[in-house]
């Protein structure tokens, strides 16, 4: 977790040490750790997955799957049905007459349809993989987005506690002198007014921390927030032109599948043009009078139902709408990622120009802030002045350590475009 401190007594910053003594000074706070050691993004993804409601249901899916795949290999396309039959004259002439008849009936495959019903059992499994791939990339990016807020909640909470921890120092100070007659009740009355405020963003920081630490917990059952600590994985950040989607890119992958799911279902749809044909073996008992032998019959039968628009057309219909659908959303996945990654690149950019800027402009008003305080130890500045140079060093101070987290945050977001987990 990010943990910078605001100091507005820091002794005076001279030559090109300023900005290597401010950055060190962040380096060294921001990447202090608790006394339980936090998970890494990682360990939190993992933890954060195994409560999602898709990897409850993986091993459900899975066995779905192996029960369709099994069936598709199966010689007959269904259960078989058996079947048994008794018939007798007994109720009208009653001359003795007895029947009795055993059947079982096997559906077979259509030609064709067993390969299309295979394809298609292997297109969802495709889909399968690639719908939980996508599921943990969407995973992975809320946890992203959730510790850089927390990051920067943390380090506005550190600060602010700082600012506090100095405001009241500066009360108790100008109390002494007030009571010496060294300065005016209105400057104790100043002092006073800045520690309510400092006490005031201080208890608006901890809310917003701790709404956020608790999301956090909800997401993924761990208590500590893990820092946002990730390396570019893509040198092509610092290009003009954005580096190129992978094509193993879960939301391409999960497009291409549903595509090719669709064009299954669609081959299948075409191949099965009418309900099974099924064989039928009997074997019968017959008995024509009481004086007759008992005789046994055998009878095979073969059934082949008729095909009908009326079946087919709605099914192929669905089918060709699904795969339009598909198409279409494979076509904008593939416009949307280089669009997400050129986004996500100008958005590093920007983040990396914005710290420098930013560690400047602390290095500048944590100089202006020392030698103000110096000036007015020494009675040639006024308060206000001081608390002037002292706000400005502050928000200089939270400005570098927001900027330093949205860097981090940027190559955060560069990864997530390129569907690269933690």
């Amino acid at each position: 977790m990010f943990n910078f401190s605001y100091s507005p007594s820091l002794p005076l910053l001279r030559n090109g040490l300023a900005a290597a003594l401010v950055l060190s000074l962040f380096a060294s706070s921001a990447l202090a750790q608790t006394a339980d050691q936090p998970p890494t993004l990682k360990q939190a993804l993992d933890a954060a997955w195994q409560n999602s409601s898709q990897s409850r249901s993986l091993n459900n899916r899975r066995s779905e799957l192996a029960a369709k795949e099994k069936a598709t290999n199966s010689w007959i396309s269904g259960e078989p049905v058996a079947g048994i039959a008794h018939r007798t004259d007994r109720l009208n002439k009653n001359e003795g007459f007895r029947e009795y008849e055993a059947e079982i009936e096997l559906p077979l495959w259509n030609p064709g349809v067993r390969n299309a019903a295979q394809a298609d059992v292997s297109a969802q499994r495709q889909g399968f993989d690639g719908q939980f791939a996508l599921a943990r990339l969407k995973l992975a990016g809320e946890l992203r987005a959730l510790a850089a807020s927390a990051a920067t909640a943390q380090v506005e909470l550190d600060l602010n506690k700082r600012k506090l921890q100095d405001a009241n120092a500066l009360t108790q100070d100008l109390l002494r002198r007030v009571k010496a007659g060294e300065n005016a009740r209105v400057d104790a009355l100043q002092a006073q007014v800045l520690t309510q405020q400092a006490q005031a963003a201080m208890a608006q920081a901890e809310g917003q921390l701790a709404r956020l630490q608790s999301q956090w917990r909800s997401l993924t059952g761990l208590t500590t927030v893990a820092p946002l600590e990730e390396k570019l994985v893509t040198t092509a950040a610092n290009e003009t032109i954005a580096a190129p989607i992978a094509a193993d890119h879960p939301a391409l992958r999960q497009a291409q599948a549903q595509l090719s799911g669709a064009q299954a279902k669609l081959a299948l749809a075409t191949a099965d043009k009418r309900d099974p044909m099924s064989v039928g073996l009997a074997v019968g008992r017959e008995r024509g009078n009481f004086a007759a032998a008992g005789e046994t019959t055998l009878r095979i039968a073969l059934r082949i139902p008729l095909g009908g628009d009326n079946r087919n057309a709605p099914r192929q219909a669905a089918a060709k709408a699904e795969l339009d659908t598909a198409q279409a959303e494979l076509d904008a996945v593939q416009r949307q990622l280089p669009a997400e990654v050129a986004a996500a690149t100008a958005e590093l950019r920007a983040a990396r120009l914005a710290q420098t800027a930013a560690t400047e402009r602390a290095r500048l008003s944590t100089e202006v802030q020392t030698l103000i305080t110096k000036s007015w130890r020494l009675g040639d500045s006024d308060l206000p002045t001081r608390l002037r140079a002292d706000n400005e060093q502050f928000e200089a101070s939270l400005s570098f350590a927001k900027a330093s987290i949205d860097v981090q945050r940027a190559i955060a977001n560069l990864n997530q475009a390129h569907g690269i987990l933690p």
